[in-house]
């Protein structure tokens, strides 16, 4: 038997499921660099136990230390936050003409603004949308990518 099929499905973003999607990040980034929990407790401002329950989803990780894993490993670090989110947003997969158009959108908005030499934030306020569009096409395919191998 299968399952039935629900228009609109979307997984919802759960507690467990966003610390296991950083603690898995977590373990791979400490696999691939080399480093010990204490190297990545030193990083987040926290003990090497404390990183280790992080890694293993046991412990939830405060704003800090989240800003500072962030600032240090990126994508790597949120990649597979970022489309846990994306997913549970529930939106539609644009093409790659279309983001190739959001990102456009973005330049051109850039350039307008850039016509005296400098961007205000009234600019950026008003071509807001655009940019964030540019923003979400740009994750969209840096997504895409695979996990580096060790």
């Amino acid at each position: 038997m299968t399952a039935p099929s629900i228009h609109g499905f979307r997984p919802v973003l759960t507690a467990s499921a966003v610390r296991q999607a950083l603690g898995d990040e977590l373990s791979l980034i400490r696999q691939q660099d080399g480093l010990t929990w204490a190297d990545i407790g030193e990083v987040l401002g926290k003990s090497e136990d404390q990183a280790a329950k992080y890694a293993d989803g046991s412990a939830e990780m405060g704003v800090v230390a989240y800003a500072k894993a962030k600032k240090q490993w990126n994508g790597r670090f949120t990649g597979g936050l970022d489309r846990l989110i994306h997913d549970a947003r529930g939106e539609l997969a644009e093409t790659d003409r279309e983001r190739e158009g959001d990102i456009l959108a973005a330049a051109l908005a850039l350039s307008k603004a850039l016509a005296d030499g400098e961007i205000t934030h009234s600019e950026i306020r008003t071509n807001r949308k655009t940019l964030e569009h540019a923003r979400d096409a740009i994750d969209d395919l840096l997504s895409r990518l695979p996990v580096r191998a060790a």
